[in-house]
């Protein structure tokens, strides 16, 4: 699309018409996902993109120049991801809290976990303990242990099975 076609595209979605809002959303879409995958964690992307594109739904008409029209929507997608890490973090903060207050059972229930994770092989071993313990992605995991992702996610499963298995 050329600029001067995206911005009249702009312009016309900025004065109500239905279609053009409707295509610029279209032609927005694949922009707004690459700059998600730069500033939000993995798992926030999608919904980074789809909050950022109801917010220019609702405010587009707010919008005072078309130049600045980039820029505007690129801020959206920034603040959506800080708001969601901050959320993330505040989630995590309130876990940790509540791991902080755990009886005698749990403690004990926490050593058979930790010694059912130590006896697995150490093919399903590592991918457990980045998986469920850093708390990485399956990409991230299957990068760091040089395998692909599907190999990847079976060994989390077969781990996980077998994790299930000693502590039954």
């Amino acid at each position: 699309m050329t600029p001067l076609a995206r911005q009249e595209l702009i312009e016309a979605a900025r004065h109500g018409d239905e279609q053009a809002l409707v295509l610029l959303l279209d032609v927005c879409r694949p922009n707004l996902r690459r700059y998600a995958r730069r500033n939000c964690a993995t798992e926030d992307v999608e919904e980074a993109v789809q909050d950022a594109l109801f917010i220019l739904y609702r405010r587009l008409g707010t919008l005072r120049t078309v130049a600045t029209f980039s820029g505007w929507l690129f801020q959206i997608v920034k603040r959506t991801c800080l708001r969601r890490l901050q959320r993330r973090k505040s989630e995590v903060f309130a876990e940790e809290k509540d791991e902080q207050s755990y009886d005698s059972s749990d403690l004990e229930m926490r050593l058979d976990l930790c010694r059912s994770i130590m006896m697995l092989p150490a093919i399903y071993r590592d991918v457990v303990i980045l998986r469920d313990i850093k708390g990485l992605t399956a990409e991230e995991a299957a990068s760091k242990l040089g395998t692909s992702v599907e190999a990847t996610k079976s060994r989390l499963h077969r781990g996980r099975y077998l994790i299930r298995q000693s502590l039954a």
